[in-house]
């Protein structure tokens, strides 16, 4: 079977179908997320405060912090595309 091909928010969009408290995400953390042809990982949380805390665990505050819009849903993400960062990240939560 083929993989589907999923845009950060209907991944999001997805993730929270039936989930009353969701946890905030690590998008990328295997490699496999691009964002322009380079590797990159994504933050995602569901308060300011919590993508705040998540982007100074990960070492990345001055990395912006946007506020996202699909469907019926509000979240927050933060790009990581610098090469260090994200092998940092991938490094961070390898299994």
């Amino acid at each position: 079977m083929d993989k589907m091909n999923f845009s950060e928010q209907e991944w999001v969009y997805n993730y929270l179908q039936n989930r009353d408290k969701p946890l905030p995400l690590v998008l990328g953390t295997k490699g496999t997320w691009g964002i322009n042809g380079k590797g990159a990982i994504i933050l995602v949380a569901f308060t300011l405060p919590d993508i705040a805390v998540f982007r100074d665990m990960h070492n990345v505050t001055k990395n912006p912090i946007r506020e996202m819009k699909y469907k019926d849903i509000v979240y927050y993400a933060v790009n990581i595309v610098a090469k260090n960062q994200v092998e940092y990240v991938i490094d961070y939560w390898k299994e």
